[in-house]
């Protein structure tokens, strides 16, 4: 029988499987993505007790099966706690959006340390205080950032220089950056217009903890729509979450 193994880990989606089980999907500190199987974990109290649902902060014991993606989950232990989010719809919106991005930016088993990091914080903050743009924002920049995708919002893509205060850059997606006015001949692909002031925003965004998106300036609609853009250009499918979030800002 293979070793149990254990993890940190966050439930990102569950649904019921047969009369008593659960296959659930959660990020993990070690092992990245893993999507489990979790037998009689409807009935069983001890081991699996509203410990299996989104948004949990669990200790997952596993076993690894010889053939097939499923492991077997053989228990959860209560971890972190969980963020308050109940009776605060904007909360619920941003939380699910938090989990279902996570869940689209990772891969089975792929390394994902940074990513399960940045969605840990972005929970525990999002748990403790206001729900705003400028946090949606900086989640999005961080976790993009944990999956390899570093944009660039502080200087020009093509001559390295940033943009003086007052003028507009344009954020090309095939680029991961902006360009300046100056260089934006050199660059035909389609592109954002971006005020200076907001890509400064983005870029503040982008270096600083998710923590501290309290004190930022979020980065208005054009900034939105260049992460938007973004986004669609590296998803293989649209969120289902965007559509409610975008309601609610």
């Amino acid at each position: 029988m293979p070793a149990e193994e254990t993890t940190a880990a966050i439930v990102l989606r569950a649904r019921d499987y047969s009369e008593s089980d659960r296959i659930v999907t959660l990020l993990t500190r070690e092992f990245g993505k893993l999507s489990g199987i979790a037998k009689g974990a409807k009935a069983s109290r001890r081991r699996f007790e509203r410990k299996l649902e989104p948004f949990s902060h669990v200790n997952l014991f596993f076993r690894r099966r010889p053939q097939g993606q499923l492991v077997f989950i053989t228990r959860a232990e209560a971890g972190e706690a969980m963020p308050r989010l109940e009776d605060d719809l904007a909360k619920i919106a941003l939380g699910s959006y938090m989990l279902e991005l996570a869940d689209a930016l990772t891969s089975e088993e792929a390394e994902a340390a940074d990513a399960y990091e940045v969605l840990a914080r972005a929970l525990g903050t999002l748990g403790g205080g206001a729900v705003t743009l400028a946090m949606r924002q900086s989640f999005e920049l961080n976790l993009l950032r944990a999956a390899g995708f570093g944009l660039e919002f502080a200087h020009c893509r093509i001559c390295g220089l940033g943009e003086a205060a007052g003028g507009a850059v344009y954020f090309v997606v095939a680029r991961g950056g902006i360009v300046c006015a100056r260089c934006r001949p050199q660059a035909p692909e389609g592109a954002v217009r971006l005020a200076a002031i907001n890509a400064a925003a983005l870029a503040a965004l982008a270096a600083a903890p998710i923590e501290d998106a309290a004190i930022l300036t979020q980065a208005g609609s054009d900034g939105a729509l260049a992460i938007a853009r973004f986004l669609a250009s590296i998803l293989d499918r649209k969120l289902r979450s965007v559509e409610f979030l975008d309601s609610l800002f």
